[in-house]
């Protein structure tokens, strides 16, 4: 890992095991806490915080509450 307790996009993916492009998802939602971006020579490097820190999200529908009456 070159850049201290940052690792880019591609490493999250790979310790994953999911794509580059869901990790950019997971960014945009939130889920890794504040990344940075490096403005580099002609691309952009997103930076996300190491060791991961990786929200989980609820799926699947909420349960019905009951009312009672």
């Amino acid at each position: 890992m070159p850049y201290g307790n940052w690792a880019t996009v591609r490493e999250a993916a790979d310790h994953y095991g999911v794509s580059r492009q869901r990790i950019h998802q997971l960014m945009a939602a939130g889920r890794f806490g504040e990344c940075r971006k490096l403005h580099g020579l002609g691309q952009d490097l997103w930076l996300i915080p190491h060791p991961y820190k990786r929200v989980r999200e609820t799926t699947g529908r909420p349960r019905k509450t009951k009312e009672k009456g």
